[in-house]
């Protein structure tokens, strides 16, 4: 990330010191017409390589605040005191973790997705999940609360769990699909 930010903060900078001598130098000639006019023909002359440099630089600061988000939310960690010194475990990890337990535990899950965050409460969770129709819902949700909780407490160590909330987004039946009964046509015809 840090190579990235550099590299992304030269580029900037160069395009914008550019961009800026451009201006200053509009300003410091009093804005006389045959530079405006040299300027505006070197525009008009080279349009389509400054729309492409344009939108590159435009992709290339897309690209770079995605990164800095998502380092941002790897760096989020929870931390603790131990005896042999301080213990911090990543946001992402307890999260890879939930996934791949609860999917071992649980049959009749399809998908599901765990995000966490930190707020003054305590650590909350939200699990999106896609569900096979064979399932008893309510008890099934109950369960996924209630491993995730212990999860959390024993394995992480984490006292303050603000909530746990479970979202259901699909149910699906186990790749039966079901068909409706078609009238037979010969009875109608005949």
């Amino acid at each position: 990330m840090r190579i990235w930010s550099r590299i992304v903060g030269t580029i900037y900078i160069i395009a914008g010191t550019l961009f800026s001598f451009l201006l200053l130098t509009l300003w410091a000639t009093g804005a006389k017409e045959s530079i405006v006019n040299k300027a505006i023909s070197f525009i008009q002359n080279n349009l389509s390589e400054m729309g492409i440099t344009g939108i590159v630089l435009v992709m290339i600061g897309i690209v770079w605040v995605v990164n800095w988000f998502d380092y941002i939310y790897r760096t989020k960690v929870i931390a603790f005191d131990n005896p042999g010194g301080k213990i911090k475990i990543s946001l992402r990890a307890i999260e890879d973790y939930i996934n791949s337990m609860l999917m071992k535990q649980i049959q009749g899950i399809r998908s599901l997705r765990v995000k966490n965050s930190i707020s003054s409460k305590g650590l909350e969770t939200k699990i999106r999940i896609k569900l096979y129709a064979h399932l008893n819902i309510p008890e099934t949700c109950s369960r996924i609360q209630e491993i995730t909780k212990e999860y959390l407490q024993d394995a992480v160590g984490i006292e303050r769990i603000s909530n746990i909330e479970v979202f259901v987004t699909s149910i699906k039946a186990n790749g039966q699909q079901i068909e409706e009964e078609e009238p037979d046509n010969e009875e109608e015809t005949g």
